[in-house]
């Protein structure tokens, strides 16, 4: 209370507006970027000096677990943008001017970016997958990218992805990132998946024919064997959007059953469902988590961004591993708050509506990296080296 509505503010206010005034289902719904970019909020982790709103990740967790309260879908897609951008300000080893000129696209354009990485036949990157697109160099140094990316959220919105692919002929093995126009001759973009939950991501199919890509669009290039240039900054954003993103559904589906709770009054009307002793504890089980798990979340992302501010890459390392437990909480919740949810509702929320999609909806994040097996043994191993 008291403190300056901020750019940030006004724009995330704007584009929930927007947002509301759809009154988004399970279908995909192109309207609901174009209410964020109009609202300005696509700007959101572009700098300040280039034009942007200058937000960092705490301000990102924030926008992105509202956003999941209202519409899952949405929050996921904008989630894409909110980590692709994030990436690029604080990875090192990015070329200043393939930088400068996405924050132009942004703020100039509207562009909307993600990530091209994942593969039907080699599964997740997070997994260690090789790419099976090519990236062939021609005499001149431009690259042709051939193969074909799937999961690909927000697909028919978006403007560019970062494309991985594996360099043709090097030897030993070497894998790179290129930005790619949508725009450009050879693309197709396949339409979203059927999938139990966030329908309305449009997570589609992209594919890639001899797509020419100028040779300034080479983001990194390196040998397998060698780690990201960039740093650890990728993970760390694309892990912590993902946690606000499905705590913030957690979130939206404990104010939704609140409020059934209170304005259901079933039998002679006497007494509401939010007077029952059972439902107050389920809703205090819910809301329990739900809490723990935004403590967590802000304060790897607090440290995160102080971090950053003190360019203490030790401190960024401490902290990108911190990530996975944000991650690993804060989807747990979103699970558990929306069983819970569904508990308390009965039959009515069996149908179909927010708490349901709510619940298919939180149970997606299970999949998206960081990965909840592989979150776990890195704790192990760490638990035991310490202990060694």
């Amino acid at each position: 209370m008291g403190r300056p509505v901020t750019a940030i503010e006004d724009a995330l206010a704007a584009s929930l507006a927007g947002l509301d005034a759809l009154d988004l289902g399970d279908e995909f719904d192109p309207r609901a970027a174009d209410a964020i970019v109009a609202s300005g909020l696509h700007r959101l982790i572009v700098p300040a000096a280039a034009g942007g709103l200058g937000g960092r990740m705490v301000d990102a967790a924030e926008v992105l677990m509202t956003m999941g309260a209202i519409d899952g879908s949405s929050a996921l897609g904008f989630a894409m943008q909110v980590h692709a951008v994030g990436a690029l300000v604080d990875s090192v080893a990015v070329p200043a001017l393939l930088r400068d000129r996405v924050f132009r696209a942004i703020v100039d354009d509207g562009a909307l970016l993600n990530n091209a990485a994942t593969e039907e036949g080699g599964g997740s990157p997070a997994r260690g997958a090789i790419p099976g697109t090519q990236a062939l160099v021609e005499p001149d140094g431009a690259w042709r990218l051939t193969g074909e990316k799937t999961w690909t959220t927000w697909l028919p919105n978006l403007t560019h992805a970062f494309v991985s692919a594996r360099v043709d002929g090097a030897d030993p093995v070497e894998v790179g990132l290129w930005l790619v126009d949508l725009a450009s001759p050879g693309v197709v973009r396949g339409p979203g998946f059927a999938a139990m939950g966030m329908r309305g991501s449009a997570s589609g199919r992209l594919t890639l024919d001899r797509v020419r890509v100028p040779a300034d669009d080479l983001v990194m290039r390196r040998r397998l064997d060698e780690p990201d240039p960039r740093g650890v900054a990728p993970g760390a954003w694309f892990g912590m959007a993902i946690a606000a993103t499905y705590l913030g559904v957690g979130e939206g589906a404990r104010s939704d059953v609140a409020r059934w709770a209170l304005d259901r009054r079933p039998g002679d009307g006497a007494t509401s469902v939010a007077e029952l002793p059972s439902v107050q504890v389920r809703l205090g089980r819910i809301d329990a988590d739900l809490r723990a798990a935004r403590i967590v979340v802000f304060d790897v992302a607090r440290r995160w961004d102080a971090a950053i501010a003190a360019k203490d890459a030790d401190g960024l390392r401490t902290t990108s591993h911190d990530v996975a437990l944000a991650k690993l909480v804060a989807t747990q919740a979103a699970v558990t708050a929306t069983d819970q949810a569904l508990r308390i509702a009965g039959g009515p929320g069996f149908l179909s509506g927010r708490l349901e999609r709510a619940f298919r909806d939180a149970r997606a994040g299970l999949i998206n990296p960081p990965l909840e097996d592989v979150a776990l043994a890195g704790f192990a191993r760490a638990v035991l080296e310490a202990s060694a």
